[in-house]
């Protein structure tokens, strides 16, 4: 049986990468592949710390089976992040994999589960850790009623970046600005 989705990818931040330049930094972007389509965050230049802070939205995804399987052993999205170079192609810097929060169309958007919460995901590199990615996945079913059904991405635009979409307002962590005099 067809089953129809919208993957969101909330990418908000890496932390602890390697430095793969000669320069003791890195200029890290993320790949994130799921089932037959990939798509790329922007690339930050000179960081281990990068802060993407960018929705990925993936749509009509079609999967095969029944709608209670995917519900509850929804597929594996794959994360590589890579350092872009100036000169020749991007380097692996590592790998991380994550399920997706599924809502199916006849389910509300509504808490605990919705919206979905930033985690942790480890990267590696080999048998090695590689650092940290922060972020979400949802894996929203397209109902009869088409996208109009689906949640809408509030937040704010940043009209700077493009074509971009930041992470939404309930997904993105609330940031407070601290002082620290030595």
């Amino acid at each position: 049986e067809k089953q129809v989705f919208q993957l969101r990818a909330h990418m908000y931040q890496a932390r602890s990468l390697f430095a793969a330049d000669s320069s003791g930094l890195s200029d890290p972007f993320a790949r994130v592949f799921f089932i037959s389509q990939s798509q790329c965050t922007e690339v930050l230049n000179e960081t281990l710390c990068p802060t993407w802070d960018q929705l990925l939205v993936f749509d009509n995804v079609e999967l095969y089976g029944e709608a209670h399987e995917m519900r509850d052993d929804p597929p594996i999205i794959v994360i590589e992040i890579y350092d872009q170079d100036t000169v020749g192609k991007a380097d692996f810097m590592g790998r991380t994999f994550a399920k997706p929060v599924v809502k199916m169309s006849d389910e509300q958007y509504s808490p605990p589960r919705f919206p979905p919460q930033l985690e942790y995901y480890q990267i590696y590199r080999g048998n090695s850790t590689a650092g940290d990615l922060l972020a979400a996945f949802e894996l929203l079913q397209i109902g009869p009623g088409g996208k109009s059904d689906l949640p809408p991405i509030d937040g704010p635009t940043d009209m700077d970046r493009g074509p971009i979409l930041p992470v939404p307002l309930g997904i993105r962590p609330v940031l407070s600005r601290y002082r620290v005099e030595v």
